[in-house]
């Protein structure tokens, strides 16, 4: 085989081995996303590009090739000197706010190796003037060289900064040694005339083992990395049971505070609840012994004049008693909680038992109960349903006028069954039900006899029906009257016809 054969193998041989170590890296890149990767990928980019010019220059491709491939030798060499100084930069961590003038060194120098390319390119197509053309030539071969001298530099600077830093200057040498011997030859052999390929295929050996040293660090570093993410995850992890450990030992401190306070509220309840039962005996009980009692002497006193006092009285004794049961009743559900106990109700039966307990106060005043029962059954906690159409009965009874009339009324839908009280009397206004609750007092009215209340009914009432799943509706108009709408949703109720609920026409003379 005579040396220009050899030549063209030694080119391939080296060719390929440079492809095969980017095409490495530009995968490794895309799986791994580490930049240094993708820089060290432009600097064999540079190298393959460049060494592949040789099979051009000797003009065995025509002297065109030749002439283009020799233009082109300066474009090649700074893509391999700006990959250089990227993968230098990244690899020794060159950051601005850690060392701000090598930073800038970097900067002013990827500059320039970026544009010179560029300008001898434009050169060469437009002016075609030579001597510039050399002046970049030579202006590339001294920004090669003071591109490895910086890299040279920075390792030595920065050498204690990091212990992969003194890998990275160690395995520098080859490349140095190559760079010189390249790119003095390359200069020289612009202006005398001597056998070069000595020198290329040394280069050629140092720039391979050169690739393999940057490969071995490159892996130095991926374990490095991976090593103090490692340890940061450790650290934190170690910060984050301590954390944790800490949150949990003030949790049960909480929780142990929270059940001595629990256990104190306890027995402050137990003490309200026997102070609520007191009041249920030794309070309410002996109010309703005196409405007996006045009640006994109305029967038997023919004294027309002290009937009246007596009539007052006994509605003046009648209106505590509702106000303690009111009392009593809310003051039950928001201490001790109310069980509920559901069953379906039978709405006639209820609707007549509470007409005949108000009866006396609605003859009182001539007004008539009247029962529209147009949905029999109701599922429903009873005594809760009793206690809310009372208060509901009361209240119709208390605002309706002498010789008007209050309904208690039924009806279903496809979606609802619904109940309700409605009256004819004074009316209020929708605002004052709507507050309901959410002040600190319930507000009171007066009745169309001075009746006075607690304004306690209507919150037991809108609790006790949402107790049951349902809503509390008021539907009401100054002069007009008021209609209260209890309403269930029910799904099991079959084809029932849609009701109407009894509308103000009905009354006795509003």
């Amino acid at each position: 085989m005579d040396i220009l054969d050899f030549k063209y193998l030694e080119n391939i041989i080296f060719t390929s081995v440079f492809s095969v170590f980017g095409i490495y890296h530009l995968l490794s890149f895309f799986v791994l996303k580490y930049k240094v990767l993708l820089y060290y990928f432009i600097l064999i980019f540079g190298l393959t590009l460049h060494w592949s010019l040789y099979f051009f220059l000797d003009g065995s491709f025509g002297g065109t090739a030749s002439i283009i491939a020799d233009k082109a030798s300066l474009t090649t060499a700074m893509i391999s000197t700006l990959g250089l100084l990227l993968f230098t930069k990244n690899y020794l961590s060159i950051e601005q706010g850690a060392f701000p003038k090598l930073y800038r060194a970097y900067t002013v120098l990827i500059g320039i190796v970026g544009s010179l390319p560029v300008l001898h390119i434009t050169n060469n197509l437009t002016t075609g003037i030579e001597w510039l053309n050399d002046f970049f030539v030579l202006f590339a071969a001294i920004m090669s060289l003071a591109s490895m001298f910086l890299n040279i530099f920075s390792g030595f600077r920065l050498f204690h900064a990091h212990k992969l830093n003194r890998y990275y200057l160690y395995s520098y040498t080859p490349l140095l040694l190559a760079a010189i011997l390249y790119i003095g030859a390359w200069f020289f052999k612009r202006y005398f005339d001597f056998y070069t390929y000595p020198i290329i295929l040394m280069t050629s050996i140092l720039v391979t083992v050169q690739l393999i040293l940057f490969s071995l660090i490159i892996g130095f570093k991926y374990k490095a990395i991976e090593s103090e993410h490692l340890n940061l995850q450790l650290n934190a992890n170690q910060m984050l049971k301590n954390e944790v450990d800490k949150q949990t030992k003030n949790l049960q401190l909480a929780k142990k505070a929270l059940e001595d306070q629990n256990e104190e509220l306890e027995k402050v309840n137990q003490l309200k609840n026997k102070l609520f039962s007191l009041l249920t005996h030794d309070v309410r009980a002996p109010l309703n012994n005196f409405i007996a009692i006045i009640e006994l002497i109305q029967s038997n006193l023919t004294d027309r004049e002290l009937q009246p006092i007596l009539e007052n009285l006994k509605n003046e004794i009648s209106d505590k008693v509702s106000m303690v049961n009111g009392l009593l009743q809310w003051s039950h559900k928001q201490l001790d909680g109310m069980e509920l106990d559901k069953s379906l109700c039978e709405l006639k039966s209820i609707f007549s038992a509470i007409r005949h307990e108000f009866a006396r106060m609605a003859r009182d005043k001539d007004i008539d109960i009247e029962l529209q029962v147009l949905h029999p059954t109701l599922l429903m906690d009873v005594n809760m349903l009793k206690v809310v159409l009372r208060n509901l009965v009361s209240n119709a009874i208390k605002f309706t006028r002498n010789g008007q009339k209050v309904i208690l009324w039924s009806q279903s839908n496809a979606t609802c069954v619904e109940i309700g009280v409605r009256d004819f009397g004074i009316g209020m206004q929708n605002d004052w039900f709507e507050r309901l609750g959410h002040d600190d007092r319930p507000e009171t009215r007066t009745g169309t006899q001075g009746e006075k209340g607690t304004g306690f009914g209507l919150v037991i009432a809108k609790d006790f029906v949402e107790m049951n799943g349902g809503i509390l509706i008021c539907e009401s108009e100054i002069g007009k009257g008021t209609n209260f709408i209890l309403r269930f949703k029910d799904t099991a109720i079959g084809n029932v016809q849609d009701r109407k609920v009894p509308g103000p026409d009905t009354g006795k003379g509003e």
